[in-house]
């Protein structure tokens, strides 16, 4: 041989078992210290962690069953045919062919094929009937723990939700074999038909074909094989005498060898990625959860920090006109009081009883003056909260969020979000709005949150400066009059003297008690600020965390990868290649990227392995090429020729000169991204001249 004989190869199931459980160890741990801690959190409900508390909870239910038959899952629309299938490829089990009705069959049903015992057929509850979202789960969940899906779509149009079930098939990533059942009648003249002139039964169906593989390839993911059968004309053959002509003429058989086929050439990969396809998934869509809610809570960080900022600027605003206005209320009555001494005509002992008066009078218009400056301050805060929440509100969460999954995610994510998935709540709105106002509220003595309209600490102001008359005034009036009687004879201008200073010093006092108040309220509106500012600290810890913990599992899903992929090219009889992998990332139903040493990608690259799944192989690479390294990756995708279009050290434009479909070149790329590290693109000619 070129390359030497193959070393001998150890059992490659352990380490794919101890991988797979390794990965399961993982996901629950990591679930476990996503969640911790957040106890503290009152505002962190279920709507953002039960993405984290739910995704990857999922196992596949054969993991270990290393000798099981190879698992085939029978899916469609109901009334599609999917029964009938079952009944013509094992001879049996025709009670579980409908009679017309929607949602006849509600159950999964395994019996053993008989064209071969180590085949299981599994019938599944049809997709997309009325009320039938329960059964569409139970299908799909049976094609998680498949190893070929079959999907049977009745010859005439395939329906919203068929679209929707194979999208999601797509993602899933198991090989998937279409049938195109044909249900034409057998009465009249329909038997002859299907005996003697084929074509017109089965032919015709090539826009039925191009949608259901459109569809498939919002995912990336073209079929394995397209057969078309009669599975009404097959099941009647078998029932009882078998007509050979009818069992024949409905191309059963067909299905059959690609079955055969299939259980030949692959069977022992396909159960290699059973036992690590449920903890495989499980972690990606883990993992995703983690880094969509990193990037939600990041979001609510910069919303709310930014909701504090303005918040706070329209309430120290508000406070400092609020201190300008009262001041000039104190300056504004005390300068009425300045020609006080004009109105004096009585030089006698009453003079210190008007003084007394007028004082009492000066108090009391300044204490109603300044009490409805507080109380129109305590509504004013409610009111720049209000309308704070409901402006923030408006503010699309996006604006503070990543628009486009990046690097690993998109391998997974963007696979959902091409099917048409919502991906864990990554469109829900950003609360927050109404918590910042309840905080500032507590701050400002708002028991009851923004709506209250007194507030303690404003309370306090009216409290101080009303406490100016009872231990001020009087002293004020005594300073002037008391002891002095030789001022009570003097010219009116004397008494103006004297009353000038004491309206200053009563200004000052006036003055000194709304700023010492005032500061106090600055003061508590600091405090919520350094609190809401740690607030949202305490989020991007939380964010960092969860992103910390995607990272671990995205390293271990690569690891499975490269187990997975030395383990399959094990059972290929390839040992010189599975030694070789220094890396891998598989995109599930799509490709295995793996990266060898010299030496053996030219092995890859000469005498291509068959995995079940195309494997393209790559070379290691030096420091600043790794966007160049994706090259003979893509070479290894498409049998057309592909050239560099455009790199540097961040991204790559790789041409291919064929006309492909979006979905899968964007599959592709995702995958290449993830591998290489660098942002690919691949266009094709038909883009690339029309852009």
């Amino acid at each position: 041989m070129l390359f030497g004989d193959e070393p001998e190869a150890p059992d490659p199931w352990p380490a794919l078992v101890d991988g797979a459980a390794g990965v399961e160890t993982l996901i629950d741990e990591t679930r476990r210290d996503a969640l911790a801690d957040v106890g503290g959190m009152s505002w962190l409900d279920d709507e953002w962690l039960s993405p984290v508390r739910t995704s990857g909870t999922g196992r596949s239910q054969h993991v270990h069953d290393l000798n099981a038959p190879m698992r085939v899952v029978l899916m469609g629309r109901t009334m599609a045919g999917k029964s009938s299938v079952l009944s013509a490829l094992t001879g049996s089990h025709s009670g579980r062919i409908g009679d017309g009705r929607q949602r006849f069959s509600r159950d999964t049903f395994g019996a053993i094929a008989s064209a071969c015992q180590n085949i299981e057929l599994v019938d599944t509850p049809g997709v997309g009937a009325h009320c039938g979202a329960d059964d569409t789960e139970i299908a799909l969940e049976a094609a998680l723990s498949a190893d070929v899906v079959v999907w049977i779509n009745s010859s005439d149009s395939i329906q919203e939700e068929s679209a929707s079930a194979l999208k999601l098939l797509g993602v899933i990533g198991k090989p998937i074999i279409v049938v195109v059942n044909c249900r034409q009648s057998l009465a009249g003249v329909g038997r002859l038909n299907l005996l003697k002139f084929p074509q017109r039964v089965f032919g015709g169906r090539e826009g039925l074909l191009d949608e259901i593989k459109r569809h498939l390839a919002f995912s990336g993911v073209e079929p394995l094989a397209v057969v078309h059968v009669h599975a009404l004309a097959a099941a009647a053959a078998a029932a009882s005498d078998v007509d050979h002509e009818l069992f024949a003429a409905s191309r059963i058989g067909d299905l059959t060898e690609v079955l055969l086929r299939e259980h030949e050439v692959h069977s022992e990969a396909r159960r290699a990625l059973r036992v690590v396809d449920g903890q495989r998934h499980s972690a990606e869509g883990l993992a995703l959860a983690l880094n969509l809610g990193a990037a939600r809570l990041r979001s609510r960080a910069a919303r709310d920090r930014e909701m504090t900022r303005d918040v706070h600027a329209r309430l120290n605003r508000l406070v400092r006109a609020t201190g300008e206005a009262m001041a000039a209320d104190v300056h504004s009555a005390v300068g009425g009081r300045r020609d006080w001494h004009l109105s004096v005509t009585d030089f006698g002992q009453e003079i210190q009883s008007h003084w007394a008066d007028e004082v009492a009078a000066l108090q009391k218009e300044l204490t109603t003056s300044l009490e409805e400056r507080l109380t129109t301050l305590a509504r004013d805060v409610s009111a720049a909260i209000q309308d704070a929440e409901a402006e923030w509100t408006a503010v699309p969460p996006d604006r503070f969020a990543l628009r486009d999954l990046a690097g690993f995610d998109a391998v997974w994510g963007n696979r959902l979000a091409k099917a048409g998935v919502g991906v864990a709540g990554s469109a829900l709105g950003l609360a927050g709005g109404a918590w910042l106002g309840a905080q500032i509220g507590g701050a400002l003595g708002l028991a009851t949150g923004p709506g209250a309209i007194v507030t303690s600490g404003i309370g306090l102001v009216v409290g101080g400066i009303a406490g100016l008359a009872a231990q001020h005034v009087k002293s004020f009036a005594d300073l002037m009059f008391l002891g002095k009687d030789g001022v009570l004879r003097k010219r009116r201008e004397e008494v103006a003297k004297q009353v000038g200073p004491i309206l200053d010093q009563f200004t000052q006092e006036y003055e000194k008690a709304i700023k010492t108040q005032l500061d106090e309220v600055r003061a508590n509106l600091l405090h919520e600020r350094v609190r809401s500012d740690g607030h949202c600290e305490s989020i991007e810890r939380l964010a960092s965390r969860w992103v910390s913990c995607s990272a671990r599992l995205h390293s271990a899903v690569k690891d499975l990868d490269r187990v997975t992929t030395s383990a399959l090219l094990r059972i290929d009889r390839r040992e010189r290649l599975a030694r070789s992998v220094v890396r891998a990332t598989r995109v599930p139903g799509v490709c295995f990227l793996a990266e060898f040493d010299d030496a053996a990608f030219g092995e890859a690259w000469l005498f291509p392995p068959d995995l079940g799944e195309t494997l393209a192989g790559g070379r290691m690479c030096d420091p600043g090429g790794e966007s160049v390294s994706a090259l003979p990756y893509a070479l290894g995708l498409v049998d057309a020729p592909v050239r560099l279009g455009k790199a540097d050290e961040a991204s790559a434009i790789l041409v291919v000169d064929a006309d492909l479909p979006t979905a899968i070149t964007e599959a592709w790329a995702d995958g290449l991204t993830a591998h290489v590290d660098r942002r690919i693109h691949i266009q094709t000619t038909q883009r690339a001249n029309h852009p």
